[in-house]
């Protein structure tokens, strides 16, 4: 989730700041797994779409950071507090970031050196890593153990760090979390650290407590916005490490539900605060795994079971097993599936900023494959790189603007659009360079031209399928992807006026 972008309103308990003050359709991001035995060509895909609370656009960059682009000893401080110091010259990585290229951060106003809000990348060592996926805690629970908002790690400053340092998924899931156990977090989140062994998923919903699971690869799941754990047992070592506190916190918080001397905790049902908004997502998420129909569009929290989506590692009879879910797509899926997921509403839809998908094959050089999108996915495409072997990236992804402005009244001149809500936004000044602003346009064509919208679907889906039979990658595709969208571009429509 991209939070409210002011260091005045991160200052603030998170609970408050994400339920009284960021917009409904902030909190909105939704993050996918699907093991390799549950892939069409067995392997590992895991994945995140992130929004953005700004109605008149919020740029993101993708790059490629080089190796040693901060030295040993080098001391990091990002957005919010938390300081850094890194262990060893950083591993090279891909990476989405938020614009600071014109010397000012958007997110927490500090001209200093820093790469705000990083959601996910891959390292030169074969890790994947995504971020940012908001979780809220109870607020009993952020009472018992409350967040550490001045120097905490905030979610957007995990893929910094892990990226840089770790060089396996195991070393990422244990440097977080001992960076939870340190100095703890600054607020609640999900984090997936995959490599071509093992794939670990975390989540946060309080200070220092946390739960990790290893993902086996039979394994489903979906998170968006709401804790994907759930029943658990604590003393499976080899799938599970937790906070050494989780079950006493929950204890002083009067939430437990679980059971302290066997070591049983139902994580979600203890620690999750979610409001009802992300599970009308999880309600689609889960209809179009399954391929049925089974939840309504309205669905609220108490309208399912959370054993229906949730992973757990305790069978029916209460026996320790490998870590599960109950989600059983109707067929095994491939990275096609996976783009269609983030195509159907209300998971993408206006506001979406950008979406990785990350699919690991085998431990060779380039056997990972990282699918990058950015803005509406219903109009836009995904162009795989193979980042362990990526120099740089297509220039239009790196390129850097200034912030749009949005006004209330109408302007009288500019190119300009109307934004979701009342108001305009302003395309910046040599927004045509931009990635980001290019596929925005084509958005907002989409939303205001039913006939444009069509042939842009119909073209990008064309595009994408090509792409994908043809196994081009890196910057030949985006190129090709480019110029597709500078074409569509030539389209009319009433809301861009110029």
């Amino acid at each position: 989730m991209k939070p409210f972008p002011t260091a005045l309103l991160k200052k603030l308990p998170a609970v408050l700041l994400a339920l009284a003050i960021l917009p409904a359709g902030a909190f909105a991001c939704t993050a996918v797994y699907v093991g390799s035995g549950r892939t069409a060509d067995g392997s590992t895909i895991f994945a995140r779409l992130e929004e953005f609370t700004s109605d008149a656009g919020w740029p993101k960059l993708f790059e490629a950071v080089p190796e040693g682009a901060h030295a040993a000893g080098e001391v990091y401080t990002g957005c919010y507090g938390f300081t850094w110091t890194f262990t060893h010259d950083s591993y090279g990585y891909t990476a989405f970031r938020d614009d600071n290229s014109q010397g000012v951060c958007p997110d927490c106003g500090g001209t200093h050196a820093h790469t705000p809000y990083q959601a996910g990348g891959t390292n030169s060592k074969g890790l994947s890593v995504t971020a940012t996926e908001t979780l809220l805690g109870n607020p009993a629970v952020t009472a018992a153990d409350p967040f550490n908002a001045e120097s905490g790690i905030e979610e957007a400053e995990i893929p910094t760090i892990l990226l840089s340092e770790a060089s396996t998924a195991r070393e990422a899931m244990t440097l977080l979390t001992s960076i939870y156990a340190s100095v703890g977090a600054c607020g609640g989140g999900s984090v997936i650290a995959g490599d071509a062994d093992e794939v670990w998923y975390i989540e946060n919903m309080s200070g220092k407590q946390y739960i990790a699971v290893r993902l086996n690869p039979d394994l489903v799941f979906v998170c968006p916005n709401i804790s994907a754990i759930g029943l658990v047992n604590l003393n499976d070592t080899e799938n599970i490490a937790a906070s050494d506190g989780l079950i006493e916190t929950a204890i002083e918080a009067g939430t437990l539900v679980g059971d302290p001397q066997a070591r049983t905790i139902d994580y979600a049902a203890s620690f999750d605060g979610a409001p009802d908004l992300p599970y009308l997502r999880l309600a689609a998420a889960l209809n179009f795994l399954s391929g049925g129909s089974a939840y309504p569009a309205n669905l609220t929290r108490s309208g399912i079971d959370g054993s229906a989506y949730r992973i757990s590692n305790v069978d029916p009879e209460g026996k320790i097993v490998p870590p599960y879910t109950n989600i059983r797509p109707e067929r095994k899926l491939s990275v096609r599936d996976v783009m269609a997921f983030y195509r159907q509403e209300p998971i993408s839809r206006h506001r979406s900023l950008e979406t990785h998908i990350f699919q690991i094959s085998d431990p060779t050089r380039n056997g990972t494959v990282e699918w990058v999108s950015m803005a509406d996915n219903r109009t836009s495409v995904f162009v795989p790189y193979l980042p362990m072997a990526a120099a740089e990236v297509f220039p239009p992804f790196r390129t850097g603007l200034a912030m749009p402005e949005h006004t209330d009244e109408e302007p009288a001149e500019g190119l300009y659009y109307a934004t979701e809500h009342d108001g305009w936004g302003i395309y910046p000044e040599g927004w045509r360079d931009s990635w980001y602003w290019v596929f925005s346009m084509l958005e907002h064509i989409a939303m205001e031209d039913e006939a444009a919208a069509v042939r842009i679907r119909q073209t990008m889906d064309a595009l994408q399928d090509e792409i994908c039979a043809s196994g081009e990658t890196g910057n030949r595709a985006a190129e090709k992807c480019w110029n597709a969208a500078l074409e569509l571009i030539g389209l009319k429509s009433p809301c861009l006026r110029q």
